[in-house]
């Protein structure tokens, strides 16, 4: 019987997530696909040379693409963004609508999350008109990351919309869980049995990638890199104190990626006089991202001192690890336990500079056979626990047989 699937998010090819590996493994398997998007404008906020405002149908391998009209996200201030989503939300609605009117039948819809939820009320309408099954993929515990990133401070706000999200996940038929914590928050909203461990994997070019070969010289300064967003999720200040804080200054800093905070912090970082010691580069895609991993002694990654934040696992660990890089981690939570108990690195508690400091002070003691020994580590626990291989087989089990589960 054929398998039909339609997938709602805001994001797809050219930009890069995650979900357009899933589209790829759905075609690969003859999965009937159809994915309703937006026009690509994350993250510099402005529509992808080639692509429009207004809506559009293409494919992408044997996938149908819609493409909704929408308004750029723009500089990413609160205004632009409230904007974006909401012009994507009616959009989508309106799609919805079209779809059910012109009978277009699809087994699952696959709600990918990285935005606020404003997907779950056109999916829910299809549902009960339809009767589709609908995934949940959850990237995010709202409305707790609203709160985290200092969007909205008000508990009352805060506490109708967590009885809002209640409702929206015992809707949905099945929900996929970025990391083992978020379990704590999803099992105060839905019987545990709906959801499914389903964590990141790496961007492909570094998976195929055979370790990154690497040696300690002491001879030369220390390369330690970030990529990513820099924004105030991150709190690369926190770093930035850090790298002042240190006695050691044979170490560089490579910052790569772009976001609101960036300018901000390059501000810091002049009026502290570190910027020989904290470089700044732009984003780059995955090819060329593989070149600074392979000058990088250790990776670095950080997230701001939030409850919410110590649940979850960035998405660049599982490409750090597969890359083979050690960790440098200025986090806490599940990250920061799976760094120290299988020593793929450094990691201390999110927003301590003087701990994060002496873990820089630190790294001239590091011999190279303990260095070697970190890499190793993390690859291995790549392999066995995020591998791109293991997320394809639970997801296709899932779609493949959603009605039994």
């Amino acid at each position: 019987m054929e398998k039909r699937v339609l997938i709602f998010t805001n994001h797809f090819y050219p930009e890069y997530f995650k979900i357009n590996d899933v589209v790829d493994w759905f075609c690969s398997e003859n999965i009937t696909t159809s994915v309703v998007t937006s026009n690509p404008n994350y993250p510099k906020g402005k529509i992808f040379k080639g692509f429009s405002i207004f809506g559009s149908k293409k494919t992408y391998q044997t996938a149908t693409i819609y493409r909704l009209p929408i308004i750029p996200r723009g500089g990413g201030n609160k205004l632009t963004l409230s904007l974006n989503y909401l012009s994507y939300f009616i959009s989508l609605f309106l799609f919805t609508i079209w779809l059910i009117i012109i009978h277009k039948k699809y087994d699952t819809l696959l709600i990918h999350h990285t935005s606020p939820p404003l997907l779950f009320l056109p999916a829910l309408i299809y549902k009960k008109v339809k009767g589709a099954k609908v995934i949940l993929w959850d990237l995010d515990m709202w409305p707790h990351t609203l709160n985290s990133v200092g969007i909205i401070k008000s508990k009352g706000l805060i506490n109708f919309l967590e009885g809002l999200f209640k409702w929206f996940y015992k809707k949905v038929d099945h929900i996929l869980l970025g990391s083992e914590s978020f379990k704590e928050f999803a099992q105060k909203r839905v019987n545990l049995k709906k959801t499914l461990y389903f964590p990141n994997w790496a961007d492909l070019v570094f998976e195929s990638q055979k370790p990154i070969e690497r040696n300690l010289d002491p001879t030369k300064k220390m390369i330690i890199s970030y990529t990513g967003n820099i924004g105030q999720a991150q709190d690369l200040e926190s770093l930035v104190n850090a790298v002042k804080l240190s006695k050691n200054k044979n170490y560089e800093i490579k910052l790569i990626g772009d976001g609101r905070a960036k300018e901000s912090l390059k501000s810091i970082v002049l009026a502290e006089g570190l910027n020989d010691q904290i470089k700044f580069y732009d984003s780059v895609d995955s090819q060329n991202l593989l070149g600074f991993y392979k000058e990088s002694d250790f990776l670095y990654l950080s997230l701001n001192n939030s409850p919410l934040f110590s649940k979850t696992v960035p998405a660049k660990f599982q490409t750090y690890l597969a890359s083979g890089v050690p960790i440098i981690g200025l986090i806490s939570g599940e990250t920061n336990f799976l760094i120290k108990e299988n020593n793929l690195g450094f990691a201390t508690k999110a927003g301590d500079s003087i701990a994060l400091a002496k873990i820089f002070d630190s790294l001239s003691n590091i011999d190279d056979p303990q260095y070697q020994k970190m890499k190793s580590n993390c690859k291995d626990l790549y392999q066995s626990r995020f591998s791109s291989s293991l997320r394809k087989k639970d997801l296709l089990s899932l779609i493949l047989n959603v009605n039994n589960y």
